[in-house]
């Protein structure tokens, strides 16, 4: 009965020691460890979920259809893992000339997409509320895991309008 329980307890140390976890609240004024593509992007300093700050991406009036994106690579993981992204999300659109997606993405050496996982925001809160993506699995073969913030302009913006991202947690188990 005592070594069993060893065992389990021997086990579970090692799942917990592979285990890791992502945060990030932009406190620290920049974008350390993101990439972004496209102009808007900034960090709010004003008001955030947690803290301070908090990353936006702002729309500007007469602005046209395209992407910006704010990505940052899920590292330590491998076939198997399960990574799973939760953070707190804001926004003001009046003439609905954009939307929000989340992603979870695993690509291959040849930058082809092997899974991913999405979630579209179209109608937000101004005040932060918090977004959870589903768990993924990542598949073998896959390079990169990449977790993406991308604003989506889908028609000429009548209206500047502006979306927040603070509290970007991602679990890798």
């Amino acid at each position: 009965m005592k070594f069993g329980a060893i065992i389990l307890l021997v086990l579970a140390s090692a799942t917990l020691a592979e285990s890791a976890q992502i945060k990030s609240g932009f406190e620290f004024g920049d974008f350390t460890d993101w990439n972004i593509q496209g102009e808007g992007w900034s960090i709010y300093e004003k008001s955030a979920s947690e803290g301070e700050k908090s990353a936006m991406c702002i729309v500007s009036k007469g602005e046209v259809p395209g992407l910006k994106a704010c990505a940052r690579i899920v590292n330590k993981t491998g076939p198997g893992w399960v990574v799973s992204a939760k953070l707190d999300v804001a926004g003001k659109i009046k003439s609905k000339s954009s939307k929000v997606n989340l992603a979870l993405i695993c690509i291959d050496a040849e930058g082809n997409t092997l899974r991913e996982v999405k979630k579209q925001i179209t109608t937000p809160l101004t005040k932060f509320q918090k977004v959870t993506l589903q768990e993924l699995i990542i598949p073998s073969g896959t390079t990169e895991v990449y977790f993406m913030m991308v604003v989506e302009v889908i028609k000429t913006a009548n209206s500047k309008e502006w979306w927040r991202f603070d509290n970007v947690v991602i679990d890798i188990k």
